[in-house]
C-alpha cells in the first residue's frame, strides 16, 4: 500500500510534471487531496471574492505506472473515500447558473458526521465523489478546472467508492492524478461550488494493453456511464450519447439502428456540470443499466 500526501499538488494535468511516485500495475494507493481552494477556506467569513493565487481544484500526483504506454487503458478502481469532518459551500456574486440573482458572496462551513451532512437544521446523506481524475495528455497540459478526453474536472457523481474508471493513456507511465473531492454535489453544480472538502481516496490501479477508450468510461456494479464535455451543453450531451451508442454496439453486438432505438427506451442522458453554459465548459453523461448491457 502506497500513500501520497497532499503536499504534492498541481493545478494542471501535464506530462511536464515530474512523477512523485512510480508503481507497478495492481498497486493500491491512498491519495490525500485538498479541497478546491487548497485548504484556504476555514470559516464563514472566508469568501471566494478573489482567485486563489495558484489556481482551483488542486490534484495530487502525478503517478507513473510502469508499463503504461500510449494506446493503453488506465483502469482505476475507487475503493474508498474518507472525508474530512468539515467542508464548505459558497456563493460567488454574479457566478453560476443563477449568477444574475447572486448579488453577494457567501460561505458556509458544513460539518459531516457519521456520513450525514448537516446544513443548518437540514440533514442529508453525504455522497463522496471524485471531481478531478485524469491522465496526462500528449500535447499541452490542461488546467484542472477543465474536463476533456483525458478526464480532468468531470464532476461526475458516479465517480464514487465502488466505481471503476477507464482512462486513455497518452504518455508513457500515464502520469495520472486525482483531486477535488466533494462530500456531496447536486447534478449541475450550479453555483460552481459543490460541498468542497479534503479527503483521502484509496484506489487500485491497473492497465489494459491496447484498449484506450476515446474518452473516460465509468463502470459501477450496476451501470455503464459514458462522458462528454463541451462549451455547449447540447454538444456535451451529444458526445456522451455518441460514446454510449458505440459502447452498446461493441458490448451488446447491436447494429447502430438497434442501439439508437434502444437508447430512447433505456439510456438516461444527464447533466454533470452546467455552471455557466456557453461561458464555461459543461459536462454530461449517458447511463445504462447492466441489466440491459452486461
Amino acid at each position: 500500500m502506497y500513500r501520497i500526501t497532499r503536499d504534492h499538488i498541481h493545478y494542471s494535468i501535464d506530462k511536464a510534471h515530474a512523477p512523485i511516485l512510480e508503481i507497478n500495475p495492481g498497486a493500491t494507493i491512498t491519495v490525500e487531496t485538498y479541497d478546491a481552494r487548497t485548504g484556504t477556506i476555514q470559516k464563514d467569513t472566508d469568501l471566494l471574492d478573489h482567485p486563489h493565487p495558484d489556481g482551483a481544484n488542486p490534484a495530487t500526483g502525478p503517478v507513473y505506472v510502469r508499463g503504461a504506454e500510449p494506446g493503453d487503458a488506465l483502469i482505476v478502481d475507487i475503493e474508498k473515500i474518507d472525508l474530512a469532518p468539515e467542508g464548505f459551500l459558497a456563493v460567488k456574486a454574479g457566478d453560476g447558473l443563477l449568477g444574475h440573482l447572486a448579488a453577494e458572496f457567501a460561505t458556509r462551513m458544513v460539518p459531516i458526521k457519521d456520513g450525514v451532512v448537516h446544513f443548518n437544521d437540514l440533514c442529508f446523506p453525504a455522497h463522496p465523489m471524485v471531481g478531478v481524475i485524469g491522465t496526462a495528455p500528449a500535447g499541452d497540459g490542461i488546467s484542472t478546472s477543465f474536463a476533456g478526453p483525458h478526464g480532468g474536472n468531470m464532476d461526475n457523481k458516479y465517480l464514487a467508492a465502488g466505481s471503476r474508471i477507464y482512462l486513455p493513456v497518452a504518455t508513457d507511465g500515464a502520469l495520472w492524478s486525482l483531486g477535488d473531492v466533494h462530500g456531496a454535489m447536486g447534478d449541475g453544480e450550479i453555483t460552481f461550488i459543490g460541498l468542497e472538502i479534503c479527503a483521502e481516496v484509496t484506489v487500485k490501479v491497473a492497465i489494459e494493453k491496447g484498449t484506450a477508450p476515446n474518452r473516460p468510461l465509468i463502470e459501477t456494479p450496476t451501470h455503464w456511464i459514458t462522458t462528454g464535455d463541451h462549451l455547449d451543453l447540447g454538444q456535451a450531451a451529444r458526445i456522451a450519447a455518441t460514446e454510449m451508442v458505440e459502447l452498446m454496439q461493441i458490448r451488446g453486438g447491436l447494429s447502430f439502428n438497434d442501439a439508437y432505438m434502444l437508447m430512447s427506451a433505456a439510456v438516461d442522458v444527464q447533466i454533470c456540470q452546467c455552471c455557466e453554459p456557453g461561458e464555461f465548459p459543461t459536462t454530461a453523461r449517458a447511463v445504462i443499466s447492466k441489466q440491459i448491457l452486461p
